[in-house]
């Protein structure tokens, strides 16, 4: 039902958007708020934000593209209940807490939570402002009506009227002319007497101004004020009803990084973003890189399969493309396809479909036959992608890749392991699913499939042929940036001046995830991997081996620990039955994160080594989204979590999840061996190791 259900609402959307998303929703590129779409074919939103602050002090303007004491706090799964923490004065002295309830289309009460505890009386100042984003230059101004504790606007090129309806006895209504609320809003604190106050003139915002808001030593208060749009008459009758009580939503019951990371992931979400031409809403690693970017959006989808499965999958169908379209798929930044390594749990997460994986399985298969084909795969099977982007791995100061980034000639020539291994990788987990495909298929389609496998196959082994020819570093057990001469031939491993393996990092493990080593190779690389003092760190899996002469404690991946890749080596374990190791890279993450989540409330990009803390920006949902996934499958009831040759086809789950029946599929790579499934069970997971076969299993656990 949950595919027929999304099937639906993506056949009446623009091909790249998330349809299931509403009309209202955190969309603005600039601010913390609220956003409503009228059209989404126009590029415009009508924004809203709330400006808290100490009044005849200072205003907290909450923009979202530097740190600006907000923070993401709490969002329900379908995003109908938004909280936004404002520090007023850090840490919980004073703040204020907004949240956003989206009633139905034409509706949305902010609920003001106001919270003083400290020993001083304390007197803030609420406003909210909206304004139009988008659209024509110049077109900023609305026609604007206001009364006793109401306004209402009318924008240019909008075919809605909107209207703030409050009940707060000291307020009035004020015009700012500016595009940056944050530039000049702050700057005019202590104009006290005007109502039309003048920047730029690059932008237009209408605000109510509520003051003072007077907070009793350890108390707090409560503003309600409703949003409305619609018809001119409409919004008339919409006030006339008056603001309601708060609706009644259920508390968090997760821990505190958790819920951090939920918020800041489903608000970074963004519009317009262009793709092929139309303005689409899009799940961004956060609002500083409001844009496409498609290895960041692989673990995006992956993780808000956990929270809310259809959209999950809407995540990872965005960024693949029909054969009617131009391009192989969506590309922006480093080209990992994250969707394909990310499929079999959402789909999973989707009901296991077979609707469903015929219709992502032609596109994921589009995303692989591109970055596989000759424009990348040299003529030993290694894949080059420096000419479509300078990053192979997502890891900017990667050592050699930096090295060779001002070597145009020699680095078109050095190949690293992290694109052939992946898409290795990618190779099996497509096989799998064409072979699952082709069991209940027919005629052209069954053709079709077994051509697939075949190709898979004749792939698979010629990429890892180019590797275990070429890459192995017996002295230092990693595997080697490959050089090639002038005729396309390999000729050595790319080493310092002073001869060391340059890749003494993730990059030299990546063959592990791709399954392709030898007894030994795997042993030296999970050696590397798990020794403390190599890879391993009390903070996880760092992305360069602190032994290596080019390690440094101050870079931006080097010297620091990132958890995308430790994601992929997480199910890597899985895959080569090891759940104690498996367990140890997750429990490490998850009690990082909300060790600093706890400390800091922010969502970081990273761990530094030197001090454990968390670095990178502070609201950052992308590449730090698997804590999502972690905490599902060790401690959410209800979760199946197994390495990347497992395909779940099926998950009966007893009531009350004390118990689950599944039925497995594997990579004919993997038979005879063994691998582990994780099931969360209502009293805990069970890890359960199993002996891969060539047909399908059936598996109980209790």
């Amino acid at each position: 039902m949950l595919g027929l259900i999304l099937s639906v609402l993506l056949a009446g959307a623009p091909s790249h958007d998330i349809a299931s998303l509403p009309q209202w929703g955190p969309y603005s590129k600039e601010y913390f708020g609220i956003s409503h779409i009228q059209d989404l074919s126009s590029g415009i939103q009508v924004e809203f934000c709330l400006v808290p602050g100490q009044y005849r002090r200072n205003v907290k303007v909450p923009c979202a593209l530097f740190e600006s004491g907000v923070h993401p706090w709490e969002v329900s799964a379908d995003m109908h209940h938004i909280t936004y923490r404002h520090d007023i004065e850090w840490k919980d002295r004073v703040y204020v807490d907004a949240t956003y309830h989206i009633l139905d289309e034409n509706r949305v009460l902010l609920e003001t939570r106001c919270v003083n505890n400290t020993d001083q009386i304390q007197n803030i100042s609420l406003q909210l402002a909206a304004r139009k984003a988008g659209g024509a230059d110049e077109k900023w101004d609305p026609v604007l009506e206001q009364g006793n504790g109401w306004f209402t606007v009318r924008y240019p090129e909008v075919d809605a009227t909107y209207g703030v309806l409050w009940d707060y006895p000291y307020s009035e209504v004020r015009q700012w002319r500016c595009a940056k609320l944050e530039q000049l809003m702050p700057r005019k604190v202590h104009d006290h007497v005007n109502k039309n106050l003048k920047g730029d003139k690059k932008g237009h915002y209408t605000a109510n101004f509520m003051r003072p808001v007077v907070l009793q030593p350890h108390r707090d208060t409560t503003v309600l004020q409703l949003i409305v749009c619609g018809s001119g008459e409409a919004v008339e009758r919409l006030m006339k009803g008056g603001i309601p009580g708060q609706p009644e939503v259920d508390g968090s019951t997760v821990p505190l990084g958790y819920q951090l990371l939920q918020a800041t992931l489903l608000t970074n979400v963004v519009y317009p973003i262009d793709a092929f031409g139309e303005p689409i809403r899009h799940f961004c690693p956060g609002k500083n890189w409001n844009s496409l970017y498609t290895w960041d959006c692989g673990f995006i989808g992956w993780a808000m399969s956990e929270i809310d499965p259809s959209r999950g999958y809407e995540i990872i169908r965005q960024y693949t493309t029909a054969p009617e379209e131009e391009a192989p798929f969506v590309h922006h930044g480093t080209p990992l396809a994250t969707q394909i390594f990310a499929i079999g749990d959402v789909w999973q997460r989707c009901g296991s479909s077979d609707e469903q994986l015929r219709e992502i399985y032609p596109r994921l298969k589009r995303f692989y036959d591109y970055m596989t084909g000759p424009r990348f795969r040299r003529e030993d099977g290694l894949l080059e992608t420096w000419n479509l982007f300078y990053n192979s791995g997502g890891w900017d100061d990667y050592p050699p890749q930096w090295a060779l980034r001002p070597q145009k000639e020699l680095r078109s020539r050095t190949l690293p392991m992290v694109s052939t291994s992946y898409y290795i990788r990618c190779a099996k987990i497509l096989r799998m699913m064409a072979a699952h495909l082709q069991a209940t298929s027919k005629g052209k389609e069954k053709k079709a499939l077994a051509a697939d496998i075949r190709q898979f196959d004749k792939d698979i082994a010629a990429m890892s042929a180019g590797i275990q020819t070429s890459a192995w570093d017996a002295e230092t057990g990693y595997f080697g940036y490959v050089r090639h001469d002038g005729q396309g031939r390999p000729e050595g491993i790319y080493r310092t001046a002073e001869g060391v393996n340059y890749n003494m990092g993730l990059d030299g493990v990546t063959p592990l995830v791709a399954g392709i080593t030898t007894a030994a190779q795997r042993e030296a690389l999970l050696g590397h991997v798990f020794t403390e003092g190599e890879l391993w760190s009390p903070c996880g899996i760092t992305a360069v081996d602190q032994r290596a002469p080019y390690f440094r404690i101050d870079g931006y991946w080097n010297g620091t620990v990132w958890l995308p890749h430790q994601m992929i080596l997480w199910k890597t374990m899985l895959d080569l039955g090891l759940p104690d190791r498996a367990r140890l890279i997750a429990e490490t993450a998850l009690k990082n994160w909300e060790r600093e989540c706890e400390d800091s409330y922010n969502c970081y990009e990273h761990f530094m080594l030197a001090t454990g803390r968390g670095g990178g920006w502070n609201n950052f949902s992308g590449l730090s989204s698997p804590v999502i996934n972690w905490y599902n499958a060790y401690h959410r009831p209800g979760t199946v979590s197994t390495g990347f040759g497992t395909l779940v086809t099926q998950a009966e789950w007893a009531d009350d999840n004390v118990s689950v029946r599944l039925t497995l599929e594997f990579d004919k790579d993997l038979i005879g061996q063994e691998v582990c499934v994780i099931a969360c069970l209502k009293d805990g997971p069970r890890e359960v190791k199993v002996k891969a076969g060539r047909k399908a299993l059936q598996l109980q656990v209790n």
